[in-house]
């Protein structure tokens, strides 16, 4: 799996490669824990409500677009570090079934 993380102005996009039937895990990678906002905020982490999600998807890739909401920044490099921690690190466990091996 190829994982890039970009922002641009309170956007940040995520674009996955060579996740053929996994969506579902990404999802839930994204929904289930807390979501980085920007450390300037003072705001901490926060749910995925407090973002507004865009995603396409193909059968072996992913774009998603996050806009955080009333203000919130996002971060690009703790939202890629996350989601690596999730979907890599932790790879397949009974807590985390699923995972993806790192390509």
């Amino acid at each position: 799996m190829r994982m890039q993380v970009s922002e641009q102005g309170d956007e940040v996009f995520i674009e996955l490669f060579g996740v053929a039937g996994r969506h579902q895990r990404i999802l839930q990678a994204l929904t289930q824990g807390p979501l980085p906002v920007g450390r300037a905020t003072g705001l901490g982490d926060a749910p995925l409500e407090t973002a507004d999600i865009s995603v396409r998807a193909g059968a072996d890739e992913m774009h998603i677009r996050l806009k955080g909401r009333s203000g919130r920044m996002l971060e690009a490099l703790s939202i890629y570090r996350y989601l690596r921690h999730e979907l890599v690190e932790l790879g397949d466990t009974p807590a985390h079934p699923g995972g993806i091996a790192a390509a």
